[in-house]
């Protein structure tokens, strides 16, 4: 029988049904009398409270009766019960001692006052484990329960107390100094327990705290009664002071000198076993971890661990620092925050503090952005930002010579995208003031002192939570994970299930340093029981293990929080009533807390996963928590294991999954006034913490603090840009412009509020940072807002200061025209003119849309001829505003206007425009402009049939490309990968990295990645000979929308035999389909080529010969080295066959045979050479 808890039976092990409340409570009284014989009277009195039914005695009866049948089931009618009797003049139990837990227990408590320490310990530890809830406790408020339930729990304490005084007695005061401390905090007027507490502080070493713990009880026993300390206490204390150790060693024989917890050299430490520290079943995953260390002794090494919420990876990375520590590794740990409100690049902040107590870094300016002592310093006071004039270069751009800038052609750059003596020019001065150059120098500093803290000791960084890391986290990840060479080892850990896509581009950057990955799946069943019997202290059946290992799938967090369940309300609770979630489990543990305890944690759960003590203070409201309701709500809270105290005045959720539960259970208004509450507090006690004043200004979503969310977000952005984190500044920076709408439209003087021109500037720094994110698309949709804004007023200066924010490289790459009027133009670029105070006579130019033409490149299908106009008209003209107006972002975008309407194979000028972007963009912060370089220079190369230097600038554009984060930029260099695939015959590698360059386009919102894998794929699918695979891609685009479209799909049916359908397509004649002189013209023209030779359209053949002839040395495609065909003189060879020239069609597919050896294709070799073999000879 269980009365130690919710009352219980058990017969062989399994339990019984006990029946009704009433019924249960007969039982209960007949137990807490502990076998004596209870009156009939007494027991009706007790039942009904003194005003019994009628027929009360024949209900006593009833229920004594089925008592008797559950109790005994096996026994023989008409024969006697021995269980529960009937004894003149009512009944009692009969049962031996060892058959009710209270009685088993009490025997053992007092077996143990005699027994040896080792065994008085292991009796109590056994006796109180037993107990799972107050004794009766489902009948509390009874009077007949009252007594014994009270005089079990007084045992109940005293036994407590033994078994911390049985510990110290075995000398084990580690194990008794936490027991003591949940004494003193839930019975804080028993003098032994302080005594305890303090007689094991003393002898682990802790002196002074022991002292400590003593003033605490005085304080305690003044307060509550009005006493000073008794005698007991007074007599410890006087020892302490006085130095007489004798009364320690009476109490801990063991402890004849107290045990030092201070590390020392050679000495281990002593740490106080507790039950977050258990480690559970994940052995073979640290033997993992440590070869791994071990490996990465001999040059470095990256591991990826991951799971799911409460899997256990922050334990076992804990595990795996206490170990590497232990070995001599230097090991700094950095949290990405699992809350919003955190400073940019946080866990390297993080890291990198603790880093520099160790191993100071030998140029700490260069790393300022990142240290938190720095951190902060304004732009100005590093002199590093980006530079808002120009620098040396900039005369010899003006007179558009590049080559005086010491950049040309043959110049080596590294991986970087930047020369390979940047480091000398940077020291220099001569160039480099922008922030790409400073974002490339903290690189290299970062870098570098990896390396120089990892010469003196092996280091080991360990980032958590990489799932919440923002691009500036992770780029400083791949940077540290490519330190290859250095005994730097990099562990990371992460949900999968919550990666969003710039941790998943991170990740295929760290696939090529082979790291090792780790899957912490679900406990083993012998894990489970390990936990379930830590927590519980007790003998819990393995039925009921298996059913918590079942419900909860092994996940350790999971585990632990059922099991604590389960030792409050019982293993009937655990097998039937386990809700089947954690969230569940954690809000039915919620619910047992004492009232006004759950507030103070939703208050916690509202500042973050871990949080200052006096904040919380300051932040509740002081109508419903003084401040002792909140210490004794988070006392309560650590007690429960809800919270832990990493440091004095800290509080710290013990898993992110009860913060988040808390939190996300919130109402939207109470959240709302909550965050309210906690920035006004945070304002007062760290004015200067932005990033989170930022977030609870922002979710208080009131018009009362929309100006102070508006202050703070654009402050936590400009730190945000100092640590290069874009992707943060865009969100910070969006969360200023939702705030700035709730600014109310009258002032409080009754003015209204002017809020045009702020939301225009708001704009204009968002959409720049987008840009510097690589967020193309979303800064397109922004420009257009800004303007809008800016011409629902009228104002021209506004409308030119949004056109002044978008002129940038990455606008000459992607978007649809038109989305600006000429007009808006030509008010920046007069804008532009006066402010150079230029003539614009001089420049033989009046209103020249020097903007105009950026978007040539904006999609497949877009000509460099609009309306019948040639846009390369004008280039020469915006070239001279812009070297005249010496605008380094105009000049580029210029250059990229010229080099995107420069005609198909051009080589000469677009080298040379390659080798000025390259200045331009180093110099000058243009990160995207680098990338055109290798983008243009690529498309040279591929003009030049290199196809080495095509690898090399498609490999060093897709490096920029990730690291800036620049998506579309990274899917064009996914395509010439997918090119070069195609051509050397990889067909399937060739199909899925088209594939994937479609899905980073889809990903940032590009409308263009169907188009891109339409394309792709048709083009593979045709060299390969399966025309019918391409039919079915085709079809999905709209008809008519791109010409080049339509021409693959009239090739593809003309090639099934499907003649009328390809004429159809072709509108009766291939010659009638638009061949336009984009990016996509070599594949069309070869497409057209291929048409008429299968009609067998004549005059169509005739009009593309002259087309083909000036490009025959070249392969389709390669120049705009996104997609090929064939050699252009494969179809130049078949167009002279249909003409009956047969000795130049054999010419021309000998010239294609020798291209596609060239590009090392040896299916286009073999086709160029079997269309040869059929060339019949003349007459």
């Amino acid at each position: 029988m269980q009365v130690l808890g919710p009352l219980r039976g058990d017969i062989d092990g399994v339990p019984v049904h006990l029946g009704s409340p009433r019924q249960r409570a007969v039982l209960a009284l007949l137990l807490a009398d502990r076998g004596r014989v209870v009156p009939v009277d007494r027991l009706v009195d007790g039942l009904w409270r003194g005003r019994p039914p009628q027929k009360a005695a024949a209900s006593l009866h009833a229920y004594v009766s089925n008592l008797r049948r559950v109790l005994e089931p096996g026994r023989a009618p008409r024969t006697p019960a021995g269980v529960l009797v009937s004894a003149p003049p009512g009944y009692a139990v009969r049962l031996p001692e060892d058959a009710v837990d209270a009685w088993r227990f009490e025997a053992a408590v007092r077996r143990s006052r005699t027994a040896p320490p080792a065994e008085a310990r292991r009796l109590l530890e056994e006796a109180l484990g037993w107990w799972h809830g107050a004794a009766y406790g489902e009948w509390a408020d009874e009077e007949w329960a009252a007594a014994e339930a009270a005089r079990l729990g007084e045992l109940h304490a005293v036994a407590r107390e033994l078994a911390v005084a049985a510990a110290l007695a075995s000398g084990d005061p580690a194990e008794a100094v936490p027991a003591a401390e949940t004494l003193v905090r839930e019975h804080p007027l028993r003098e032994e327990a302080w005594r305890l507490l303090a007689l094991g502080l003393w002898a682990s070493g802790r002196r002074a705290d022991a002292l400590a713990v003593l003033r605490r009880a005085a304080a305690v026993m003044a307060d509550e009664l009005g006493l000073g300390l008794g005698e007991a206490l007074t007599e410890l204390e006087s020892a302490m002071l006085t130095g007489r150790t004798e009364v320690l060693r009476t109490a801990v024989p063991a402890a004849s000198q107290p045990v030092s917890t201070e590390s020392r050299p050679g000495a281990s430490k002593v740490v106080a076993p507790v039950a977050d520290d258990l480690f559970v079943g994940r052995d073979d995953e640290l033997r993992v971890l440590e070869e791994a260390a071990r490996d990465a002794l001999h040059g470095g090494g990256v591991v990826l661990v991951t799971g799911e919420p409460g899997a256990g990876k922050s334990a076992l990375l804990a595990r795996c620092r206490r170990r590497l520590r232990d070995q001599g590794w230097t090991v700094v740990v950095g949290r990405c925050p699992e809350f919003d409100g955190a400073p940019s690049a946080w866990a390297w902040v993080e890291a990198l503090g603790a880093l520099a107590r160790r191993t100071p870094p030998a140029d700490p300016d260069a790393l300022g952005a990142l240290l938190p002592e720095t951190g902060h310093r304004r732009r100005s006071d590093r002199g590093d930002g980006p530079a808002d004039g120009t620098t040396g270069s900039v005369d010899a751009i003006r007179r558009g010579r590049p080559g005086e800038c010491d950049c040309g052609e043959e110049a080596r750059f590294d991986e970087e995208g930047m020369p390979a003596d940047a480091g000398t020019v940077v020291a220099s001065g001569g160039r480099g003031g922008g922030e790409f150059a400073g974002r490339f120098r903290l690189h290299q500093a970062f870098g570098t002192w990896l390396r120089s803290a990892a010469a003196q000791a092996p280091l080991a960084v360990i980032v958590d939570d990489l799932h919440r890391a923002d691009s500036e986290t992770l780029a400083l990840l791949e940077r540290a994970a490519g330190l290859v060479g250095s005994p730097v080892l990099v562990i990371a850990a992460y949900r999968p299930v919550d990666a969003e896509d710039r941790l998943t581009q991170a990740l295929a950057e760290l696939a090529h340093r082979s790291p090792h990955r780790l899957t912490l799946d679900g406990l083993p069943l012998s894990g489970v029981d390990t936990l379930v019997r830590a927590v519980c202290r007790d003998r819990v059946d393995a039925a009921t293990v298996r059913a918590l290992a079942e419900r909860t799938g092994g996940n350790p967090f999971y585990v632990r929080e059922s099991a604590r369940l389960l030792a409050s309300e019982g293993a009937l609770v655990a097998i039937s009533e386990v809700p089947q979630g954690v969230r569940d489990v954690l809000r039915r543990r919620l619910r047992q807390l004492p009232s006004g305890t759950s507030a103070v944690l939703q208050l916690a759960a509202v500042v973050g996963r871990e949080t200052e003590v006096g904040l919380l203070v300051e932040a509740a409201d002081p109508a419903q928590h003084e401040e002792h309701d909140v210490l004794d709500a988070l006392e309560v809270s650590v007690t429960a294991g809800l919270l832990t105290e990493p440091a004095p005045g800290v509080v710290r959720f013990a898993h992110a999954l009860v913060r988040d539960t808390l939190y996300t259970d919130l109402v939207g208004v109470r959240r709302a006034r909550l965050h309210a509450r906690v920035a006004d507090a945070l304002r007062r006690r760290r004015p200067d913490d932005v990033a989170a004043l930022a977030h609870h200004f922002a979710c208080a979503a009131s018009p009362r603090t929309a100006a102070l969310a508006v202050e703070y977000s654009l402050a936590a952005a400009d730190l945000a840009e100092r640590r290069y984190a874009h992707d943060t500044a865009v969100e910070l920076l969006t969360q200023a412009i939702e705030a700035l709408a709730r600014i109310p439209a009258v002032a409080d003087d009754g003015r209204p509020a002017r809020r045009t021109g702020q939301l225009v500037a708001l704009l204009g720094r968002l959409l720049r940072a987008q840009n510097r994110a690589g967020a193309i698309v979303a800064a397109r949709e922004t420009r257009q807002r800004a303007i809008e804004a800016a011409e629902a007023v009228g104002h021209q200066e506004l409308t030119a200061a949004a056109l002044d924010s978008w002129i940038g490289p990455g606008r000459a790459l992607s978007g649809p025209r038109g989305l600006v009027e000429h007009t808006a133009l030509d008010v920046f670029v007069d804008r532009l003119l006066a402010r150079a105070e230029l003539d614009p006579a001089v420049l033989g130019v009046s209103r020249p849309a020097v903007t105009d033409g950026q978007d040539a490149w904006a999609a497949p299908g877009e000509a460099r001829q609009a309306d019948g106009v040639d846009q390369t008209a004008g280039v020469e003209r915006r070239l001279a505003v812009a070297r005249a107006v010496g605008d380094p972002l105009l000049l580029a975008c210029a250059l990229t206007a010229e080099a995107a309407v420069a005609p198909v194979g051009t080589v000469d000028r677009r080298t040379s425009l390659a080798t000025e972007l390259r200045v331009l963009g180093y110099a000058h912060d243009l990160p995207a402009n680098s990338w055109v370089r290798e983008h243009i220079g690529a498309m040279a190369a591929g003009a030049r049939n290199e196809v080495a230097k095509v690898r090399e600038h498609a490999g060093q554009g897709l490096a920029v490309a990730r690291r800036h984060r620049l998506e579309e930029s990274e899917a064009i260099n996914l395509t010439t990968l997918g090119m070069l695939a195609h051509v050397e015959g990889r067909f399937g590698e060739a199909e899925a990295t088209y594939t994937q360059a479609r899905e980073v386009l889809r990903v940032h919102g590009s409308p263009h990645g169907d188009l891109v894998r339409v394309l792709g794929l048709t083009t593979v699918r045709l060299s390969s000979g399966r025309p019918g695979e391409a039919e079915p891609l085709l079809r999905t685009l709209a008809p008519g929308a791109v010409p080049t479209v339509d021409l693959a799909l009239a090739v593809v049916l003309a090639r099934q035999g499907e003649d009328e359908q390809a004429y159809a397509l072709g509108r009766r004649s291939p010659a009638a389909v638009p061949v336009v002189p984009d990016h996509l013209y070599g594949i069309a023209l070869t497409l057209r080529a291929e048409l008429a030779v299968l009609l067998g359209d004549v005059d169509s053949a005739r009009e593309l010969v002259p087309l083909l002839l000036p490009l025959r040395t070249q392969l389709a495609g390669a120049a705009s080295i996104s997609f090929v065909t064939r050699p252009y003189a494969h179809s130049l060879g078949e167009l002279y066959r249909l003409l009956g020239d047969e000795p130049e069609a054999r010419a021309q597919f000998a010239l294609a045979e020798d291209v596609a050896h060239r590009w090392g294709s040896r299916h286009m070799a073999e086709a160029a050479r079997a269309a040869s073999a059929h060339v019949v000879p003349h007459g």
